[in-house]
């Protein structure tokens, strides 16, 4: 009897080991480590006054530990780090403006989209005024973003040049070293903001494509994800959502722009 007793209390440990999950290891330690970047305004940036990483990414993700009962820690990451950074147990959640997109989500779970970004190119005015004429140009894009996919897929044929980040993707430009740069409209606007006076713009009448950014958790981690969906869909029935991307977003700001989208399951 006591044989019986003693093998029944292992099959509860043990099962109980296994229901543990991102989600109770999040409230057992009270705090969500959340990946940002600090090189993507208006998603992430530092903020020079208060010496801290602001940024539209950054409020969601304090939003979400709020509904999750936790303290936000939030860690800078740059785009090459991401996924490697939430495979490795550094950070629990990824909020950094990252695309969705059928290779990623074979190796993570994502959120419903937060945000809808559309791809385009910064240059000098009238450098370019169709996608055929980037065949042979040379294209910066930040290192470990979707950008990447998106030339090799729509512009084969332009020389592609790795950046570490937008800082120094704007760089080359600046110095010829590229004759444009690639990325999601908003963060190629929210960089030139933040760029002492250039004549460079964004080709708003050259799209290369269209993508969403989701959160990524690791794989299998369902309960934390539908945490985190239900917190998303709340922050829009409140208005919540609508008043974060005012804030970075709206008539006043650096990179206004309309919300043509609404967060839904």
């Amino acid at each position: 009897m006591k044989f019986r007793l003693a093998l029944v209390a292992i099959v509860c440990l043990i099962a109980s080991t296994a229901r543990a999950d991102d989600l109770d290891k999040i409230q057992k330690k009270g705090e969500i480590i959340i990946g940002v970047r600090a090189e993507a305004p208006p998603f992430g940036f530092l903020d020079k006054t208060k010496n801290v990483v602001t940024g539209y990414d950054v409020e969601f993700g304090k939003y979400i530990a709020k509904k999750l009962g936790v303290k936000p820690i939030f860690l800078t990451l740059s785009p090459t780090e991401r996924i490697p950074a939430l495979q490795d147990n550094r950070v629990d959640l990824i909020i950094a403006a990252m695309a969705k997109n059928a290779k990623s989500e074979k190796i993570l779970e994502f959120s419903l989209g937060y945000f809808v970004a559309i791809q385009k190119f910064a240059a000098k005015p009238g450098r370019f005024k169709s996608l055929s004429q980037f065949n042979g140009a040379k294209v910066c894009f930040a290192q470990g973003t979707t950008t990447e996919h998106w030339l090799e897929e729509n512009l084969p044929k332009t020389v592609r040049i790795p950046a570490v980040g937008y800082q120094e993707a704007f760089s080359l430009l600046q110095t010829g070293g590229c004759e444009a740069v690639a990325g999601a409209g908003t963060i190629l606007k929210g960089n030139l903001s933040k760029l002492p006076k250039t004549d460079v713009v964004v080709t708003d009448d050259i799209p290369l494509g269209i993508e969403i950014f989701a959160m990524g958790m690791r794989k299998g981690e369902k309960r934390l994800k539908q945490m985190v969906n239900d917190a998303l869909l709340e922050s829009e029935k409140t208005g919540e959502a609508v008043r974060i991307y005012e804030h970075y977003f709206g008539e006043n700001t650096a990179v206004p722009q309309l919300r043509l989208f609404k967060i839904q399951g």
